[in-house]
């Protein structure tokens, strides 16, 4: 503790830090003796041992199963990569799309006007309202002929 800054050597050296230090460690060691019997040794210990004591005749050697697990983290892995550059370039290719988007009808209403651009979105905006309102009553109507045909 020679390297360390006198305030902190003085702070280490604390009575009350050094009871804190060692009962949080007493406690966790508790907890974890107490974990152990009461959970991992009833449940997960006794019946593994049981179950490979059974099984040892047929079991595969523990050489094949670390490169099992040494091959399925490497699979894991490679996976998790080749995720990330797929939602890279769809992350990119969204973003292109959304900002040409803005780009396009900054230039269009750019080069036709406020008034004309405004007129343009006015028309846009009546003929997907009228898209809308007749899916509406179609579907209204195919509805009413559905249940009227299942009661």
């Amino acid at each position: 503790m020679d390297f360390l800054p006198e305030n902190l050597q003085t702070v280490l050296q604390n009575p009350t830090f050094t009871y804190l230090q060692t009962t949080t460690q007493d406690h966790l060691t508790t907890k974890l003796s107490h974990l152990r019997t009461m959970v991992l040794q009833p449940y997960l210990i006794e019946p593994l041992s049981s179950f490979l004591a059974s099984y040892s005749s047929s079991m595969p050697d523990l050489l094949s199963v670390f490169i099992l697990i040494i091959i399925l983290f490497v699979s894991i892995k490679i996976l998790g990569y080749a995720y990330r550059v797929v939602m890279f370039w769809i992350m990119l290719a969204f973003r292109l799309v959304f900002w040409g988007t803005i780009i396009g009808i900054g230039w269009y209403v750019y080069s036709v006007g406020v008034e004309n651009a405004g007129r343009d979105f006015g028309w846009l905006w009546g003929v997907i309202y009228g898209f809308v309102d007749d899916f509406q009553e179609k579907s209204k109507i195919a509805a009413a002929a559905y249940a009227g045909n299942h009661k």
